[in-house]
Formats: structure tokens, C-alpha cells, sequence
């Protein structure tokens, strides 16, 4: 079987230089062909020189360009482009360990499961003690996963069979990064599960998320929770089908929540860091919004659907 890794960039050259160097210390099972591809959504630095002039014993390096902008538009086009049976995606600014291919492509190839969720834990140097287990989270750490029964699985480290993508057939292309930011692995995780795939526990598997510091400021943190309400309720209304009785008294309620609690903690906001009460009451009113907004369209799926409606498979 051979296996495709699948990494999205855009304007990053910096991080992801040493991230594709670090692949050098991965260990390539005996007879397994890998490639990797790095798919450029649109970058104005030197992305495309970092990746041409790489040069990894076992595995064939190609660059990919997808000018379409988005998270989703570039796994999209890896998927499309990839030949692997077993497809793994990580990020830009992660560091695996020498096992990581052997451990996270072993439970496919060995038919336990059709995907594979991979830990995720912050750089030491990117801590810090205000963290709580929500900060972390939503910088990646898969600390919040169930080991026992994982339903989710997280981009930076995650992998399936190519079979899966007969029932669910992409990312969702309005979620994530360079849409409405995140959830789109979220969404084709619980698909993948609705199709009745099977995600394996790889979490022992970690790899070190070493993103850039600027995700600490507390304006970050603000947009994290914005996009992470908008995600939300794009899924809420076309996925889940959830009703939208009363929105605009709970966005009124909402909007009045988190003006009092900041003008009761306005002494405790600092330039990096944000309380996770302020973050939950920001998602909170954020998703509240979008959901208004998301009921005047129609759904883009049926119930718990796997693919979209009208959706047409790239040939």
C-alpha cells in the first residue's frame, strides 16, 4: 500500500521549512512508496522554492499550487491529487517523531479502523501557566480527546483509508481556515462516523505544533472565538438541522452577557492570554449571529448528511 501526507500552506516558508526538514528522521516501513505533498493555497514568499529544492530519501516530494483560497480548497485539491491508499494530513509548523508514519498508517493497513487520530501537543516553549485545558485545545492539543473511543479527529495529525472517500468525499469548503475558520475536520470527522468508519486512538502517536506566538495575543484569541461561533452554527443549521426559534432575543441576550462581564473585568484583559469566560461569551454571541444569518439559507445537506446536496465528484 502507499501512502500520501498531505500538508496545507500559505505565505509560511519560515515554518515550513523545518517541518519538512524534520520528515528526514521519519522511518519508511520496508516497500511502502510515499509521497508528500505541499500544497500552496495561494503564497507570495518563497514557499514554492522551499519545497522544490527539498530532496527526502524515500519519500517523493512534490509541490502543489491551489490559488482557490481555503484550508478545505487545499485538502480538497491533495486529495485529489494524491495516489496513496492510506492519506495523512499535518500542518506547516509541526514536528513528527521518527515512528510517526510506521504508528499512524499500522492500524489501516491493518484493517483495525478506516482512520486514525494522531496526538497533537504544544511546544514547551509556547506554554504558558494561564493556559487551561480549553487554550490549549484550540491550539490543537489533543489532551480533550477520548482515547477510548475517539469521534473527532484533529488536522495536524490525522490520517484515513482512501476508501472513506467513496461515502464522504471532501472537506466541507466553507469551514476552516480562509472561510468561515474552522471546523471543517470536525464535520468530516462526525461524517466519517455517520458513514460508519471506524477512528483508531493513535494519540500516544504526538507530533509538537510549533506555531507562531502571535496566536497567543489576546486579539487572536478574540477571532478564534469568533470563527469558531460562525463554524458552528454553519454546521448547527445545514448539518444538524437545528431550529432557530427566539435568535434574535438570545443574540440580544448574548450581546448583554458579554458587555457586563467586560465591563467588570476590563482591569484583567492583557496584551496575550484571554479568560476563557470571555471566550465562551464571544463564541456564544458569535454563533448566535451567524446561526440568524444561516437560517435564511437552504441546507446544504440532508440530515446528517455525507456530502453536500448536488454535490458532484471531481473526476
Amino acid at each position: 500500500m502507499d501512502a500520501s501526507i498531505i500538508i496545507v500552506t500559505r505565505d509560511r516558508a519560515g515554518d515550513l521549512k523545518p517541518t519538512l526538514e524534520s520528515m528526514r528522521q521519519v522511518r519508511i516501513p520496508d516497500g511502502l512508496r510515499v509521497e508528500m505533498m505541499v500544497v500552496d493555497n495561494g503564497s507570495s514568499d518563497s514557499t514554492r522554492h522551499v519545497v522544490e529544492n527539498l530532496r527526502i530519501k524515500g519519500i517523493d516530494v512534490r509541490y502543489v499550487c491551489e490559488e482557490r483560497p481555503g484550508l478545505s480548497q487545499g485538502r480538497n485539491r491533495g486529495l485529489r491529487e494524491s495516489k496513496g491508499g492510506v492519506i495523512l494530513f499535518t500542518d506547516d509548523d509541526i514536528r513528527p517523531p521518527a515512528s510517526w508514519l510506521v504508528e499512524m498508517i499500522e492500524p489501516l493497513v491493518q484493517g483495525r479502523a478506516e482512520a486514525v487520530c494522531g496526538g497533537v501537543r504544544i511546544a514547551p516553549e509556547l506554554l504558558r501557566p494561564w493556559m487551561t485545558g480549553m487554550h490549549r485545545s484550540w491550539l490543537a492539543s489533543t489532551e480533550w480527546l477520548d482515547s477510548e473511543t475517539p469521534c473527532n479527529m484533529v488536522g495536524a495529525n490525522m490520517g484515513f483509508s482512501r476508501e472513506v472517500l467513496r461515502q464522504v468525499p471532501c472537506f466541507d469548503t466553507e469551514l476552516g481556515a480562509g472561510a468561515l475558520g474552522s471546523g471543517e475536520e470536525v464535520l468530516f470527522s462526525r461524517q466519517l462516523v455517520r458513514a460508519g468508519y471506524r477512528i483508531h486512538n493513535c494519540l500516544t502517536t504526538c507530533v509538537e505544533h510549533h506555531f507562531q506566538t502571535s496566536r497567543l495575543c489576546r486579539a487572536s484569541w478574540l477571532d478564534a472565538a469568533s470563527k469558531m461561533g460562525a463554524s458552528q452554527a454553519y454546521v448547527g443549521h445545514h448539518w444538524d438541522h437545528w431550529g432557530c426559534r427566539f435568535g434574535r432575543m438570545r443574540l440580544a441576550r448574548a450581546t448583554v452577557e458579554l458587555g457586563a462581564w467586560r465591563a467588570s473585568n476590563s482591569a484583567s484583559m492583557g496584551e496575550e492570554g484571554c479568560s476563557q469566560d470571555e471566550l465562551k461569551l464571544v463564541l456564544q454571541q458569535a454563533l448566535v449571529r451567524a446561526h440568524l444569518k444561516e437560517s435564511r439559507r437552504s441546507r446544504s445537506y440532508e440530515r446528517n448528511g455525507l456530502a453536500k446536496i448536488g454535490f458532484l465528484q471531481p473526476s
